[in-house]
Order: structure tokens, then sequence, then C-alpha cells
């Protein structure tokens, strides 16, 4: 037990003693006969002081008075302007790129949140239902249906997960997959995205629900991709504690496409030459040309055009050369075995799994998904376009493609083109 708090020497009397202490020794009974009794009291007197002085810190140290709320600052990031609008990421892979470290945050609190990482009370299935037992979603065929679907791609993605080694630890997240995650304290959700997969479409839902936007459709889709990190939290921003309780108690969904499909939609989008990409030049003359130069004989940039085909790119991606986040392996980007999402949306049901969401997180009634006509559509997920572009490669270059993008098709649940079954 320590000291009783009244037990206290108040600021002010400290000081007058001193004063008084001065004011003796300047007097001129110093001088007279009792200066050998005046030397002996002061001496005592700054003695007990002292002595009352220790118990004042024990007291201090000990007492109810040390359990004090406290804020927790991360003081190791310190604010960095960031240029706006420019997307200096646009031709990285978001591998190397590690997130600002001198970004200050505070976090209030006495004490962070405790983390209780159990399989029982972190699996999918628990989250899920406790979020719908929370929420307004009736018991009826829409629920049943989306529980259904979530059962199978969640059935499949653990028995990929399986074969590959298993689940590993979320606590060691790299930078790079960090910046991917966005957080909504309010609806208590996180949100993986991934670039070809509607992300810019997330994010314009997303800035209505943090305030920062009225509708979808307020902000052009290069402002969005440009400032969201300036308007919107990531993990990273958050204390390591913190990021693990939100991990383990907020819902978490990603949403995954056909990885052929997202390949060829990115070639479409940035490398074609028939692009209507307003930023397409730019692409095509910093990449682009250069594999032209590397996978067609003879081809030189002053004397010929630019006519880059969907072969060409595929070779590209198939020899090794470096991921842009466009068309980067999306396990990679999000760890769907590390990272046990509660919800796994497929672009093919993009609007289906977004209704159930937003339904799911209590944020129906204030935004509803836009529609694809809103981002850059390609139609690269039209059957007849696929095929048309893929007919292109050999069946060697078709199968060095596949096993680039294994893991995707696998993880989520994309069969391997007809040409490469049995």
């Amino acid at each position: 037990m320590g000291v009783d708090q009244s037990f206290r020497i108040p600021v002010h009397i400290i000081l007058l003693s001193k004063i008084e202490a001065s004011k003796l020794k300047r007097s001129d009974c110093w001088e007279s006969g009792m200066a050998t009794k005046s030397y002996l009291g002061i001496t005592l007197f700054i003695l007990l002081l002292i002595s009352l002085i220790h118990v004042y810190q024990r007291t201090d140290l000990d007492g109810p008075s040390s359990r004090r709320s406290h804020k927790y600052t991360s003081t190791s990031q310190k604010a960095v302007p960031e240029p706006v609008g420019v997307d200096f990421d646009e031709f990285s892979d978001g591998s190397s790129l590690d997130p600002n470290p001198f970004r200050e945050k505070q976090w209030e609190g006495a004490e962070k949140p405790a983390p209780k990482p159990t399989w029982e009370n972190s699996s999918y299935e628990y989250h899920l239902l406790k979020r719908i037992a929370n929420s307004d979603l009736p018991d009826d065929v829409f629920l049943q249906g989306h529980l259904r679907r979530q059962e199978q791609r969640h059935a499949r993605r653990d028995a990929a997960c399986a074969s590959m080694g298993g689940r590993s630890s979320a606590r060691d997240l790299k930078s790079s997959v960090m910046q991917n995650l966005w957080v909504n304290d309010k609806y208590r959700f996180v949100y993986c995205s991934i670039p070809k997969v509607a992300c810019t479409s997330w994010k314009s839902v997303l800035l209505v629900l943090a305030g920062v936007a009225d509708t979808t459709d307020q902000f052009p889709q290069k402002i969005i991709n440009s400032r969201s990190s300036m308007w919107m939290k990531q993990l990273w921003q958050y204390p390591p504690d913190e990021r693990q309780h939100i991990l383990e108690t907020y819902t978490k969904f990603v949403f995954s496409r056909d990885p052929f499909s997202r390949l060829l939609s990115a070639f479409q989008n940035k490398l074609s030459p028939n692009s209507s990409f307003i930023r397409a030049s730019r692409w095509q003359d910093m990449l682009g040309t250069k594999i032209l130069h590397e996978f067609r004989d003879g081809w030189r940039r002053k004397k010929d055009k630019y006519d880059l085909k969907f072969s060409e790119f595929a070779q590209f991606v198939s020899s090794g050369h470096g991921f842009n986040k466009h068309w980067n392996i999306q396990a990679s980007m999000c760890l769907p075995c590390d990272l046990d999402y509660t919800i796994l949306g497929h672009f093919e049901t993009l609007d289906e799994d977004a209704d159930f969401i937003l339904r799911l997180v209590g944020a129906d009634g204030l935004v509803s998904f836009p529609s694809s006509n809103y981002s850059s559509p390609t139609n690269s997920s039209s059957q007849q376009v696929l095929t048309s572009h893929y007919n292109t490669l050999s069946s060697m270059e078709l199968r060095d493609l596949y096993e680039v993008y294994q893991k995707d098709f696998e993880l989520f649940g994309y069969p391997p083109p007809d040409r490469l079954k049995g």
C-alpha cells in the first residue's frame, strides 16, 4: 500500500521555506552570538525537508495516482508533405514501396487492446455470424445464398493454403501489404485493395463512409487514386498492437479476379495501342517501348510505330520481369493464407458481393456501390475477348503464363483455361 495522498508538501510551502531560510542567512542575527545555533537549526531544517521530499516521491510512485491515463505517441513518425495529384506508384509493383515512416499519429487511452488470438474466435465463420447477428440482415434467401457462397470460397482457399504450406502469422505483415489494407473505424472493417479489381470504385465508397465525399461520383478516378492515402487510414498508420486488434476484430474483405482477365484488362487499359485511357501514352512510352525493344527483333522507336501485341506483353510477364501492381500476383498483395478474410469477394459477382458487404456492415443506407461505367471498363471479362487474345499464345506460352499466376487460380477458386485442362 502507498502512503496517504494527503501527506504531500505543497510546492508553495517548500518555496516559502527556502525564502525564509535565505532571509535568515542575510539577517543580522547570523553575525551575532547565535550564529552557531542558527547554523544547526538550518541544517536540521534541510535534513527534515529532504526526508519529506523523499516520502513525497515514494508516495507519488507507489500510490494510486501512478495509474493515470496517458497518450501513446508514435514519435518515430513525422509528417512529410506528399505531392498532390501525382501517382508516383503508378509504374511500380509496390513491393519496394515502404509506407511513409515519418507520419505522426497519436493514440489516446490508458490501455491498448490486448490481442486474444485463438482459432475459434478469429475464424471467418465466427466474425461473419457475429456480424450478421448485429446487423439488420433478415434470414432469407439472400443471406443464405451468400453464406453458402462464402463457405465454398473459403473451403477452396483453405485447401489451397494447406497445399502451399498452411497459414502463417499475420503479425509481421510487410509494409507493401499494409498499404493495401484500408481501415474504417466507424463501420469496423478492413478492405484489401487490388488494382484492376474495382479498387477505384471501392475507394469511392470508402470516401463517402469516411465523410470525405458526399457521393461516389464526386471525385474523378485520378483524384481518388492519387489522394486516397491522404484522406483515409491504412493499416500501417496504426501502432503494432492496434493493428493486431483490428485484424482480429474487424470485418475483413478482399475482391479477386480471374487472373487472365485481370492481366488482359491491364494490357488493354495501359499498353494496348487502342487504349482510351487518358495516360496510356505515358505507359506506352515508358514501358511499352521497352517490351518492343526486347521481344521484337529489329524494332526501333524512331522508325517503327507503337503496335505492341498482347502476346509480346505476355512473354514479358512470363519472363520474370518486374511486376507492376496492376498485374502483380493478387495473393502476394493481400495474403489470403495469412489474413482470414471474412468475405472473399469476386469481381465476377461484384455487385452482389458488394451489396452484401454494405448491408453486413450497416452502410447500405448511406451509399450504394457505383456502376462499372464509373471506372475504365475494357470488356476483358468477356469470354469472346479473352479467347481471341489468349489464342495468340502458343500452348507453351500459355502454360508459362499460367504458372506465373497459378497461386491466384487455386487460392481464389478460378479454373485453369480449357486449353490446359486434361
